[in-house]
C-alpha cells in the first residue's frame, strides 16, 4: 500500500521543533520531505549531538525525510532553491517575519516560481501585533499564553512550564501539518494554491480550551475582582506562591476534581477518570465511601466546597486508596466499570504490554548510531501505508542525488562542493 500523500513533494527549510513535527507528520502520510538545511545543519542536530551532527533532539522530529545542505545567500544556492520549488507541492519554512524575505523563500518570491504552490509559514508570535517580529520559543509561549499558570507547578519560587513536551511547539506542527493537508485537497478542486500561516502563541491560546473559554455573563465580574487583587499582589512584589495562596479565597473548589486524579495504593499508582455522575457513583461505592454530591445525573449544588473541605474529603479518599495494591485495585475498578490506569514510569514504557500489543515504538537501523527506537505516528489507515519505519536523514545525505535529478552534472555537483554551496556527503 502507498501512503495518503504519495506524490507529493514538500521542500522543508523549517528548524528545530514545530516545523519538523510538522513536515514528519507529511512525511509519515507519505509526502517526500527534503529538509534543505544550512551547510551546519539544522540547530536540533548539534545540540547534545550524540556523534557529529546526529542528536537525539534532531532524531525525534525528522523521521522519513530527505536532506540537502546548502548555502540559501548564494547565486547558486538561490539558483538550486528556485529548481526545487518548481518541482514543490507544499514549501514550510519557520522563521521570524522577514528573515524569509532575507533568503530569498518568501512567499511572495516563491509563488512567482510555483503559482499554485501551498506555503505554510509559521512563527512565535504571528505576523501582527507588539510581539510579531521577536524570537520565540515553547517555554516563552508558555510563559505568555497562559499554560504555566494554569498548570500551578513552582519550583524556587518561580512558575515550570510542562517538561515532557513542548506543547506549544508539537500543537503548531500538528496544525500546520493539518492545514497543508485540507490546502493540498482544496488544490485538487480548485487549482489554487494556498498562503498558510500558524504560530506558537495562537496555537497555545487553541489548545487551552477549558482555561481560555469565558462565558462572560457569569465570568467577566468575577474574573476582574480576582484580576484588581492579583495585580496589586504583583505591584507589591507578591511572589508567585503568594498569588497562589490568594487565588485559594475565590471561587469554590470542585468536588469532581476527587475523581478525577492520580491516587497513591500500597506498591504504586493509580489513576481514576470519572467524568459522569454514574462513573463517580461507581468509583465512590467500590471505595465505600459516602458522597451525596454524585446521586444525581449531574452533581448536585452543593459539590462546590471550600478549599479546607476539599482538603479534609481528599484525605479521606487517599487513605482508602493506600489500603490495596494497584492491581487489587484495577481488578476492583474493572468489575465496577470505573475509567482507571496504573501509573506508568517514563522507563516502563519501552516494554509495556499496551506498546508492544499495538506496535507504538518503531525499532529502526540508524547508519551512525545502531538501533533507534522512536514513537511510531499514531493513526493506521486500512487502505493506505501511514508511517513508513525510516530514521532521520544524515545532513545531506541526498545532496547528489537531489542534484542530479535537477539536472546537474557530476562535474558541477563536484565544482558546487568545492566551492561550498552544497555539503555532497562523502560515503
Amino acid at each position: 500500500m502507498h501512503g495518503p500523500l504519495e506524490g507529493v513533494f514538500v521542500v522543508d527549510f523549517t528548524e528545530y521543533i514545530a516545523g519538523p513535527y510538522g513536515t514528519m507528520m507529511l512525511a509519515d502520510m507519505g509526502a517526500r520531505v527534503l529538509k534543505v538545511e544550512p551547510v551546519g545543519g539544522d540547530h536540533w542536530r548539534r545540540h547534545q549531538p550524540l556523534v557529529p551532527h546526529e542528536s537525539r533532539f534532531f532524531l525525534g522530529v525528522n523521521r522519513g525525510k530527505e536532506s540537502i545542505a546548502l548555502r540559501h545567500e548564494t547565486p547558486e544556492g538561490q539558483q538550486i532553491i528556485r529548481k526545487l520549488v518548481e518541482r514543490a507541492d507544499v514549501v514550510v519554512v519557520n522563521y521570524r517575519p522577514g528573515v524569509a524575505e532575507q533568503f530569498g523563500v518568501d512567499y511572495e518570491a516563491l509563488v512567482k516560481v510555483r503559482p499554485d504552490l501551498i506555503y505554510a509559514s509559521i512563527s512565535a508570535f504571528g505576523e501582527e501585533g507588539p510581539f510579531a517580529g521577536r524570537p520565540g520559543y515553547d517555554l516563552l509561549v508558555q510563559a505568555m499564553a497562559g499554560i504555566m499558570d494554569f498548570e500551578r507547578k513552582v519550583d524556587r519560587g518561580v512558575p515550570q512550564g510542562i517538561g515532557s513536551m513542548a506543547p506549544a511547539d508539537l500543537t503548531t506542527g500538528m496544525f500546520m501539518a493539518y492545514a497543508v493537508a485540507a490546502a493540498l485537497y482544496r488544490r485538487t478542486v480548485t487549482g489554487e494554491g494556498q498562503k498558510i500561516d500558524t504560530n506558537l502563541f495562537a496555537s497555545a491560546i487553541a489548545i487551552q480550551y477549558r482555561p481560555t473559554l469565558s462565558v462572560e455573563r457569569e465570568d467577566a465580574v468575577p474574573r476582574e475582582e480576582i484580576l484588581g487583587v492579583l495585580r496589586a499582589a504583583k505591584e507589591a512584589g507578591a511572589r508567585y506562591e503568594d498569588i497562589l495562596e490568594l487565588r485559594k479565597g475565590f471561587g469554590v473548589q470542585r468536588a469532581a476534581a476527587l475523581y478525577y486524579r492520580v491516587y497513591q495504593a500500597s506498591d504504586g499508582m493509580v489513576a481514576v477518570a470519572c467524568l459522569n455522575n454514574r462513573q463517580r457513583r461507581s468509583l465512590r461505592d467500590a471505595l465505600g465511601m459516602d458522597d451525596p454530591a454524585v446521586d444525581g445525573d449531574v452533581f448536585a449544588a452543593q459539590a462546590a466546597v471550600t478549599f479546607d473541605e476539599h482538603e479534609a474529603r481528599l484525605e479521606q479518599f487517599e487513605s482508602v486508596f493506600r489500603g490495596k495494591t494497584v492491581a487489587g485495585w484495577l481488578e476492583t475498578f474493572e468489575a465496577a466499570d470505573v475509567p482507571a490506569v496504573p501509573f506508568v514510569l517514563t522507563e516502563e514504557l519501552q516494554d509495556n504490554e499496551q506498546v508492544l500489543a499495538n506496535e507504538l515504538i518503531y525499532r529502526m537501523e540508524h547508519p551512525l548510531l545502531g538501533e533507534i527506537r522512536q514513537p511510531r505516528p499514531p493513526i493506521w489507515m486500512n487502505n493506505a501505508d501511514v508511517g513508513r519505519a525510516r530514521v532521520a536523514p544524515l545532513l545531506s545525505a541526498e545532496a547528489e542525488t537531489v542534484l542530479r535529478d535537477l539536472g546537474y552534472s557530476e562535474e558541477r555537483v563536484a565544482e558546487l562542493a568545492a566551492d561550498g554551496t552544497v555539503v555532497v556527503r562523502e560515503e
